[in-house]
């Protein structure tokens, strides 16, 4: 068995601790909260144990070097993959790279199912799939769709702990005490070809993003902008921000990601690129606003098309 991680139960009836649904983890903190959530969901629903393999995923990530965040949550309930189960993934790929066999959504086999993501769509097929024996989850699943019923759950388990550190809790306060609005600005310098990571192949340019600040500027005339940022990039400087616009960048002493998205969360308003962990800020921030009196404006550039929720504007 592996480590349990112990929160809330929120599951009905007695789990069927035979049958397991594992979910490997990779990419960042975004990605992870999506793996997590496809994962809650699909247990709770078919009352298996959910079991997370927080190693495999992160051992060939050469380029990005990212590492495993979700332990920082204490509410999330699964189990940790053991060894010999992080083994089975490894198992599968070194099979279909023999038989140049990479092309299938799903693949069961004896003892086991895989579902692979292939297209970046939500599949309803494994939304609505009834799980009768172990199955694993290889992808990003960056979709709301797949979590949809377990929503408020899930951003009560997801919603991060207030940070330790005076300059977190005097910024959170001055967000909740103005018509606050949060810019997530993603331009993944770390990356070969930045436009890998876009629907269209490319980036939104300040233009674009111009036009969409413009517009809750418009709505919201005492909106208060806060900047956030991989770090404080030239580009940033292309922006028609208010002058009391504050930046929350590493390079402003807002280093941790974790505590970053909690502050994310505590904007009323949000307008975004293409980024994993500014769309969780956005989707969390609904436990703490009320959606009715948000405006939200998405980067219509996300890989996965079902990736947005229904009620927010896109530019």
């Amino acid at each position: 068995m592996g480590l349990h991680i112990k929160g809330c139960n929120c599951s009905k009836g007695h789990k069927n601790r035979m049958v397991k649904l594992f979910v490997q983890l990779n990419g960042g903190l975004g990605n992870q909260l999506f793996q997590y959530a496809i994962g809650r969901a699909l247990a709770l629903r078919n009352n298996v144990e959910l079991v997370l393999d927080i190693v495999g995923g992160f051992t060939r990530d050469f380029q990005y070097k990212r590492k495993y965040e979700l332990g920082r949550f204490s509410s999330l309930e699964f189990d940790i993959a053991t060894r010999w189960q992080q083994a089975v993934p490894v198992c599968y790929r070194i099979k279909n790279k023999l038989w140049m066999n990479n092309s299938c959504f799903y693949q069961g086999y004896l003892f086991v199912d895989f579902y692979v993501e292939k297209k970046f769509i939500f599949h309803q097929a494994l939304a609505s799939r009834v799980i009768t024996r172990n199955t694993w989850l290889l992808g990003y699943w960056q979709s709301p769709k797949y979590f949809t019923l377990y929503a408020a759950l899930l951003r009560r388990e997801l919603m991060p702990q207030h940070p330790v550190g005076d300059n977190y809790g005097a910024l959170a306060a001055l967000m909740l005490q103005s018509d606050s609005v949060a810019l997530g600005i993603r331009l993944y310098e770390e990356s070969r070809n930045p436009g890998d990571h876009a629907l269209t192949g490319k980036l939104k340019t300040a233009v674009e993003i111009n036009g969409a600040v413009d517009k809750l500027r418009k709505l919201k005339p005492q909106g208060r902008f806060f900047v956030f940022c991989t770090h404080r990039a030239p580009e940033l400087a292309k922006l028609n921000l208010p002058h009391n616009t504050i930046f929350v960048t590493p390079d402003d002493g807002y280093t941790d990601s974790v505590s970053s998205l909690w502050l994310l969360t505590r904007c009323k308003h949000h307008i975004f690129t293409n980024s994993s962990f500014y769309w969780w800020g956005a989707w969390l921030s609904h436990a703490v606003h009320n959606p009715e009196e948000q405006l939200i404006f998405a980067a219509d550039n996300f890989i996965n098309v079902d990736g947005l929720c229904e009620h927010w504007g896109t530019f």
